[in-house]
């Protein structure tokens, strides 16, 4: 879309994401997210909302418009198309495919994102769970807050590199299998992999599962 910067995009796109996941998007949420100043912030928010690409509501929350979701999902799917051809055919880690994707997102045209599409074929999910284009749907409980029992990872929820390298530490990726072993307050004891493991709160938060 003409006018929108790269920046742009990327505000557009997290919102996008801070919807699915909870439901709204805040400006703190943006700047903690950005490590970026309110003025600037703002400034791009007044900037998306002469655009006709986001809503500010009454209770401070920050909504795409119809036009704005259109633009954040084909951001979306050509970072998760991106990321499956770097991790599935080139074999990158999923931790620089997920680096290199925030760049790829912006340069594909959309004949070159259907092309990808269609070579990968048709995938569900990009390599951290997250659903491409709506064609599968999510469900599922974060792991800090299990009973003892059998589970299935299905989602990395934060793709931050600090998340994704932890989870990759304790073995924790979409199809894993693991047990529950004991609910603590700060750390979750799991086994898996056949290794017991101490997840700590804050990382569990971030794993979905599924029973």
């Amino acid at each position: 879309m003409k006018g929108l910067s790269e920046p742009l995009e990327n505000y557009l796109k997290e919102i996008y994401e801070l919807e699915e996941i909870k439901g709204g998007a805040r400006v703190s949420d943006l700047i903690e997210i950005f490590n970026i100043s309110p003025g600037t912030i703002s400034k791009a928010l007044n900037r998306l909302e002469k655009l006709g690409l986001i809503e500010r509501s009454s209770d401070r929350k920050i909504k795409l418009t119809d036009e704005g979701k259109k633009v954040a999902e084909r951001l979306i799917k050509s970072h998760r198309l991106s990321e499956r051809l770097l991790t599935d055919v080139l074999k990158v880690d999923w931790i620089r495919a997920h680096e290199l994707a925030h760049r790829l997102e912006h340069i594909w045209p959309d004949d070159i994102i259907e092309k990808i599409d269609e070579i990968l074929g048709h995938p569900t999910t990009c390599p951290h769970g997250h659903p491409i284009e709506g064609r599968v749907k999510i469900y599922g409980k974060r792991l800090s807050q299990l009973k003892n029992g059998h589970y299935k990872v299905i989602m990395i929820i934060r793709e931050e590199e600090w998340i994704l390298r932890e989870v990759t530490n304790f073995g924790l990726k979409p199809g894993i299998e693991l047990e529950v072993l004991n609910n603590e307050v700060n750390n979750i004891i799991i086994k898996v992999n056949g290794e017991i493991e101490k997840i700590p709160k804050i990382i569990a938060e971030q794993v979905l599962v599924s029973e």
